[in-house]
């Protein structure tokens, strides 16, 4: 991964070409993965032998099914372009905790639909068979799983015939191949429901029962898969627990508890964690994918009373075709009469009939109830539907059943097998305006050679984002946009940054926006290239504006070390902040890659938390922080291309011509290194820069909790060199929190040690240098230099400010 992220920065200047070779080989690995699918498809169609073992035979078209032409098909909007790029997102910044969509935060559904993803991704590279991977895996244990249940419910050929049936169902099967949380839920209330009825039944019942922890873990997972909808199948588990008088024996035991608090623990411990790096998303997430969905008309897809019985039913009849003919047929052999609500309540008086019943009813009236409705929601519904089907089936053709898979009866089956495969693999072909891939292949041999930014209009194409090399943007002129965690930008913004930008701007426009969003360009670009886009759409590009010779950018952050969520969160606001007005650098204030400057954790540290940045172009300059030397690996820092260290441990930049000039010091050895201090004092004098910063990784202003003494002997070492170069501006990192200290002698202090690592509770209030500071969130400093004045703003991890300024230039 390391190699194609380097190789990335290495061809920022082509972004067009690199474009063109990774589409080239996703394409061979898309083939490749085709002809493989092809060869099992016939080796199985060839060895009767496998067809005569019943077992084999499922497992032969369960596999089959599952995983050919998984890939053909590119990006459907709307859900799998959420799904896929998020999970894109995770492989190629490595953060697996905070999905991110368009490099900000996507918090809308629990990690386990982009965990799936992106590890099929981070294994098989970026195509689409490897996206859906995990999907066909969750299918196959959900096959399993059915064929369980029917087996322990009655027998043997109840589970194959169950499972045989949910492995051939048009609804699980088409769900199989469209990226969504609703496939791994399927399988996780199937187990749960699976676990719950050997709990009950357990020859073992009253004793310590593992079904009961085995039901608490896939409860948990369960949340982690779409959130509250787990709870909708909590009231069948609690109608039957009272429908067979086991309260007590079943709830008040040890073992529940000890379920209960695993459920616990599963479920939230993601919530925790992202709570500790973006506050407010629980908040955000009980509010709009819970109360709002339930109980309000925010999300108004569907909504109605009459809506679900247009939506549930067809999915029900036509989507268990053709094993649903059955369901004509008698179910229970002795059915008592239906003589009003207290005996349709005793029905049926067999407990497996009352499971199987419970488990359709109870949730499906729960879903008709609530708002939105959408096919996949009842997807979890076809697993009991399997076995009652499979029950209907015995009872009505049992001879049917006591034959092979490879005699004659079963050739309907087999020829609906092949419909299924021939479908699946046609969908690749079918026109649809849904198809990203489709509409991707149209518009990227229009692209700029530059560096560009994609902005689609009104529209779903978040799967662009997979298949672009460059950044993509989503921006709407709705006036109530959907409320995404991250406000989703206006048209307004994005055309705001045109004049600033480094980027060549493409306006991906439908009819109804192209006059208003045609004029609001016109407006700020001087010129506008327009071409024709696949469905109805155009392509206004724009040409960058030229750089602003007299103002110089820089980022500066310390301690970027840690590789986890919140540095990968900040280094995607730094890319946002590059898109909009372009960096011409980011100061490393040492701490850089990890704990011993180990270079093996180099690309976990480095490469991936800030792959927008490198693939963007944007350099970097690096000082050495006390961990960067601990264990030896130094020269690793000093030398690598990317650090611009070029082998020296001090050096010296210049900016926007002779604007800014950055004095990188090597603060580990500066006491007792009088040629480095020599060496400052030369340069600093010989300096005409407007603007002199120097940069080390140890401050010497700013206390804090666990280092309260300043560090005098430095402060007397430096601030006279600094006083007498004439230097403005003074960035350190050391300490894991922003401070903005009290300005001496024209000098103002900056330390930006919050890079990555955070030390929450660190900052002293009463310190008295101290101005400003921030030890509750990460942060990056951005400093904007003009010929007579600096302004400068601290961002966090969500592009929000945290302080701000000006320095006059004396």
């Amino acid at each position: 991964m390391s190699h194609l992220l380097l190789n990335s920065y290495e061809q920022t200047n082509h972004p067009q070409k690199n474009c063109s070779t990774r589409w080239t080989l996703g394409t061979d690995v898309r083939w490749c993965i085709v002809e493989f699918q092809l060869k099992v498809i016939i080796l199985t169609t060839r060895y009767r032998k496998i067809l005569k073992n019943s077992f084999l035979a499922l497992v032969a078209i369960s596999f089959v099914l599952a995983f050919a032409f998984q890939g053909t098909r590119g990006i459907w909007e709307p859900d799998e372009g959420f799904y896929i790029s998020a999970a894109r997102t995770m492989v190629e910044t490595g953060d697996w905790l905070v999905p991110q969509l368009n490099l900000r935060p996507f918090i809308d559904k629990p990690p386990i639909v982009f965990w799936g993803s992106a590890l099929g991704m981070e294994v098989f590279g970026f195509n689409e068979w490897a996206a859906r991977l995990s999907h066909a895996v969750w299918y196959l244990l959900t096959i399993l799983m059915v064929g369980l249940i029917g087996k322990t419910l009655w027998d043997p050929k109840t589970g194959f015939v169950a499972a045989l049936i949910y492995s051939t169902s048009l609804i699980p099967l088409a769900a199989a191949n469209i990226v969504t949380p609703d496939t791994p839920l399927t399988f996780w209330v199937t187990a749960a429901m699976f676990f719950f009825w050997k709990s009950m039944t357990s020859d073992q019942f009253g004793r310590f029962s593992p079904w009961k922890l085995a039901l608490g873990i896939s409860l948990g997972m369960g949340v982690l898969c779409k959130g509250p909808m787990i709870l909708v199948f909590l009231p069948p588990m609690a109608f039957f627990v009272f429908r067979m008088h086991r309260v007590k024996q079943f709830l008040l035991r040890w073992d529940t508890l000890i379920g209960l608090l695993l459920f616990v623990a599963i479920c939230v411990s993601w919530y925790v964690a992202l709570h500790r790096v973006i506050p407010g998303a629980i908040a955000y997430l009980l509010d709009n994918q819970f109360l709002g969905r339930l109980v309000t008309e925010r999300d108004n897809r569907n909504s109605g009373f009459i809506a679900p019985l247009f939506i549930y039913l067809p999915v029900l009849v036509f989507g268990t075709l053709p094993w649903s003919v059955a369901w004509y047929f008698p179910f229970f052999k002795n059915t008592p009469r239906v003589g009003g609500w207290r005996t349709l309540l005793r029905l049926p008086h067999d407990p497996k009939h009352l499971f199987l019943l419970v488990w359709i009813v109870l949730p499906l009236i729960v879903f008709a109830m609530t708002q939105p409705c959408r096919p996949l929601y009842i997807l979890p519904l076809f697993a009991p539907l399997a076995i009652v089907s499979a029950r209907c089936w015995l009872q009505w053709v049992p001879a049917w059943f006591e034959s092979t898979l490879g005699s004659r009866k079963w050739l309907p089956v087999a020829i609906w097998v092949l419909v299924l495969l021939t479908a699946k693999g046609g969908m690749a072909y079918w026109p649809t305006d849904r198809d990203t891939r489709a509409f991707w292949e149209g518009i990227r041999e229009n692209l700029p050679a530059d560096k560009y930014e994609l902005v689609v209009v009104n529209s779903d194409r978040h799967g662009l984002s997979f298949y672009s090399p460059g950044p993509v943007e989503w921006v709407t002129t709705n006036p109530e946009p959907y409320p995404f965690f991250f406000p989703q930008e206006t048209l307004e913004e994005e055309v705001h940054e045109i004049p600033t930008s480094a980027f060549c701007h493409v306006f991906i426009v439908g009819g109804p926006d192209y006059e208003k969003v045609n004029t609001l360009i016109k407006s700020k670009a001087p010129s506008i290239r327009e071409t024709e886009a696949p469905s109805g759409n155009r392509l206004l590009i724009t040409e960058p504006f030229p750089r602003d010779e007299y103002i110089v950018r820089l980022a500066a952050m310390g301690d970027t070390r840690t590789g986890d969520s919140r540095q990968t969160q900040l280094g995607s606001a730094l890319s946002q902040v590059d898109q909009t007005a372009p960096l011409d650098g980011v100061i490393l204030l040492g701490d850089n890659i990890s704990y011993y400057g180990d270079p093996a954790l180099f690309e976990k540290s480095f490469a991936r938390p800030y792959h927008s940045l490198i693939r963007d172009g944007v350099r970097f300059f690096a000082v050495l922080g006390n961990h960067d030397i601990t264990g030896g690996f130094a020269s690793f820092q000093l030398n690598h291309f990317l650090f611009n260290m070029d082998g020296h441990r001090y050096y010296t930049r210049i900016f926007g011509g002779n604007l800014v000039q950055v004095f990188f010091l090597d603060s580990n050895t500066i006491f007792g290194d009088r040629v480095q201090r020599r060496w400052l004092i030369r340069e600093l004098s010989k300096s005409t820069a407007a603007w002199k910063v120097v940069a080390m990784h140890s401050p010497i202003y700013g206390v804090i909790r666990r280092r309260p003494t300043p560090n005098f002997n430095l402060r007397r070492l430096m601030e006279p060199i600094l006083i007498e170069g004439g230097v403005r501006i003074f960035l350190a990192g050391h300490n894991h929190i922003y401070q903005r200290l009290k300005p001496r002698s024209g000098i103002h202090y900056f330390t930006a040690g919050s890079g990555g690592k955070l030390d929450r509770g660190q900052l002293m209030p009463d310190d008295p240098d101290l101005v400003a500071g921030e030890d509750q969130t990460n942060v990056a400093l951005i400093l904007e230099f003009r010929e007579n004045e600096c302004l400068f703003r601290a961002i966090d991890m969500l592009e929000q400010s945290v302080d701000s300024g000006t320095i006059p230039r004396e």
